[in-house]
């Protein structure tokens, strides 16, 4: 090995052992840095926020229920969607197929969407006035069914 080979290696490690040490050192500085704080709850799941924990639960558990029931109609939206998006890439537009498959997307969410309304409204029958106007003051400043900053 010649001189200038042998400066080329050792300069070659130097760089290889510098990346190393910065990766263990990022490495070790991330796992040690406190957890990121849980993401904010989003949805309708969030309106109930004002409601006690029990309430809470029970409301999630609701929507829980809700969004396993609608899975078939969610399958078929996604389905539709996947096919107007082949439909769409088509050298020649079917019109009349898009406008089918557009209509069964609409009326796949929109099934998913009552059951979720449902769902909602038949929960807020269990509750009692005061508890009822908690989950309504949500539903408004969330803008979830209501229209936002509704008055009670």
């Amino acid at each position: 090995m010649n001189e200038r080979t042998a400066k080329i290696a050792l300069a070659a490690s130097i760089v290889l052992n510098v990346f190393i040490l910065g990766a263990a050192a990022g490495a070790f500085f991330w796992r040690s840095s406190p957890t990121p704080p849980r993401r904010a709850e989003q949805g309708l799941a969030a309106v109930a926020q004002a409601l006690e924990p029990a309430q809470r639960q029970a409301f999630r558990q609701a929507l829980a229920t809700a969004r396993r029931d609608a899975q078939p109609d969610s399958q078929a939206a996604r389905a539709a969607r996947e096919e107007l998006a082949r439909l769409l890439g088509e050298p020649n537009l079917d019109h009349a197929a898009i406008d089918a498959t557009l209509e069964a997307t609409r009326a796949a969410d929109i099934r998913v969407r009552a059951r979720a309304e449902a769902a909602v409204v038949d929960f807020a029958d269990s509750l009692g006035p005061q508890d009822r106007a908690k989950l309504v003051q949500g539903l408004s400043s969330r803008g979830q069914m209501l229209i936002r900053g509704a008055k009670k």
